[in-house]
């Protein structure tokens, strides 16, 4: 499977997708970070094969593309315009993909740039079908309906955006500090939830010892994996809507897996 994560706008998760909506599902996927500025999120966890290239090394990102079986493309805002004038120049690049995600969040900007990365996409010659939208950092805990919080894209969607990507059922990531957590742990959020730390006794043992330290470190721990859950069934759910067929299997050993690469 060969997919691109994409969009004109920054701050929509692409690298953060890339990662533990693609990449945690597809042991030995090749991630092509087409960055020149900003770090991907990729480059912080450990396992991953990951490929940093400017967009001004297209004909290796094409070869790369054209190589592989299971390639992830994140594509980052600071190479994105140099990106999309290369994607013109080799034309047939587009149909090499089969998905391109543009990730949305409820901001009227990223929203806007949403719509524009889609026309885009479409002028392209690029077939709709192949064109998923992900309502991405979506908070759940408000009650706003989905129609509601991403309604430039939903209206456009029943409009000029009609044909030109796939809106429904809705791809919905909901906003979850366990993403921030992986983050910082270096791992992906699936290997959080998958954690089989009994917090619970540990808590018990830090209690006994009167360690105050532990007994945080405990909790904090706790309240830690229970997100990652959460964010992990997210992801789950949302896998499997856009990749049918497929089965989530588990992510690779980090020892076993391929070094980054720069």
């Amino acid at each position: 499977m060969k997919t691109c994560v994409l969009n004109l706008s920054g701050n929509v998760g692409k690298s953060t997708l890339a990662v533990h909506l693609l990449a945690a599902f597809t042991p030995g996927a090749r991630i092509v970070s087409v960055e020149s500025i900003n770090a991907s999120a990729a480059d912080e966890v450990e396992g991953l094969d990951v490929e940093e290239l400017s967009a001004s090394r297209f004909k290796e990102i094409f070869r790369e593309i054209m190589m592989g079986e299971d390639v992830i493309v994140d594509v980052g805002a600071s190479n994105v315009a140099a990106f999309m004038n290369e994607m013109k120049r080799f034309r047939s690049a587009v149909g090499e993909f089969d998905l391109v995600l543009v990730p949305t969040v409820p901001a009227d900007k990223q929203q806007r740039d949403t719509i524009a990365t889609i026309d885009w996409l479409h002028t392209l010659g690029l077939d709709g079908a192949k064109v998923r939208v992900l309502f991405n950092q979506y908070a759940s805990d408000a009650g706003d309906p989905v129609e509601v919080v991403y309604a430039q894209v939903l209206g456009y969607a029943e409009a000029d955006g009609r044909g030109k990507a796939v809106y429904e059922p809705h791809a919905v990531i909901d906003r979850n500090e366990a993403y921030e957590l992986a983050k910082a742990s270096g791992r992906t959020v699936r290997e959080l939830a998958a954690g089989r730390t009994d917090w619970k006794a540990a808590r018990l043992e830090a209690k006994r010892a009167g360690d105050m330290q532990a007994l945080e470190c405990a909790m904090a721990g706790q309240m830690a994996h229970d997100l990652a859950v959460t964010a992990q069934d997210n992801l789950a759910r949302v896998h499997a809507m856009l990749f049918p067929r497929g089965t989530a299997s588990m992510p690779a050993s980090p020892a076993a897996a391929p070094r980054k690469r720069a």
